[in-house]
């Protein structure tokens, strides 16, 4: 009799924990689905039209603002659409709208889309914007060029961009030797030859492996032309190599006395989005 007093004067609190110690149970068998949402799909992004209108003079404020919850919020997902449509573009796009002299929004903005998110459409648009108000900037140019050139394989646009860092005091060996395979592509051998050669005589040790891959690289420039001209039967051909030893004449064909191979652009793969 007293343990029914019991259970029905406690009757609500046994049912709760009896309730409670079920869902428990439930709860530990069945696992919940994990629902994930990419960054794309869950990041908010500002109307450009409507942030110009409505700033009430603090472009800056909010371009500062957008760019550090940008920074925050950075993802390493690949953008797989050419669309201009990923988020971390619409932001540094939008930065670029509110304050064009942000250089930083420029400097990160373009590696970040190029190598990072796989977009190189918005990478392109936002190093394009960069070089439109920053002209000279040696490292906006050299990134601006590795991405036209190796990311893209736009060979014009990359060669602009080259031609204007050639006589730069920063320039280095890597967009020297750039530059002169564009300059093979183009039909001009004999500058290609000469930027090398300037290139080389910029180098004190000449016994290093750098000097030693640039005199490869000359050897092979200048025994194409030459062998050209020689095996053309065209005057004024010179008839020693780089290294001042004479070609071979035999078989009625002129050769090289060191192997060596055409000096040509590595032309550019596109890469695969995990």
């Amino acid at each position: 009799m007293k343990t029914f007093n019991f259970l029905k004067k406690h009757f609500i609190l046994l049912a709760v924990l009896f309730f409670l110690f079920i869902a428990n149970t439930i709860n530990q068998k069945f696992s919940k689905p994990l629902v994930i949402l990419s960054k794309q799909s869950d990041t908010w992004n500002l109307n450009d039209e409507m942030v110009l209108r409505f700033n009430l003079g603090f472009k800056r404020l909010e371009s500062s603002y957008l760019w550090i919850s940008t920074i925050l919020e950075s993802d390493i997902e690949h953008y797989k659409d050419k669309n201009l449509n990923s988020w971390m573009f619409l932001r540094f796009n939008s930065i670029s709208k509110l304050d064009p002299q942000f250089y930083e929004n420029y400097a990160f903005g373009g590696p970040y889309l190029s190598i990072v998110k796989d977009d190189l459409e918005g990478a392109s648009v936002i190093y394009d914007k960069g070089l439109l108000q920053f002209p000279n900037d040696f490292s906006l140019l050299r990134d601006a060029g590795f991405h036209y050139h190796f990311e893209l394989g736009n060979y014009s646009k990359s060669y602009a961009i080259y031609s204007r860092l050639k006589n730069h005091k920063l320039s280095n060996p890597v967009i020297i030797s750039n530059l002169a395979r564009l300059e093979i592509e183009k039909g001009n051998p004999q500058l290609a030859f000469n930027l090398l050669l300037t290139q080389l005589k910029s180098i004190k040790d000449k016994d290093s492996f750098l000097a030693q891959k640039i005199k490869s690289h000359l050897y092979s420039i200048k025994a194409e032309m030459d062998l050209t001209c020689l095996n053309m039967f065209l005057k004024n051909c010179s008839v020693k190599d780089f290294y001042g030893k004479k070609y071979i004449y035999k078989n009625n064909i002129f050769a090289a006395a060191y192997n060596w191979q055409p000096y040509r652009l590595h032309i550019a793969k596109k890469r695969v989005s995990p």
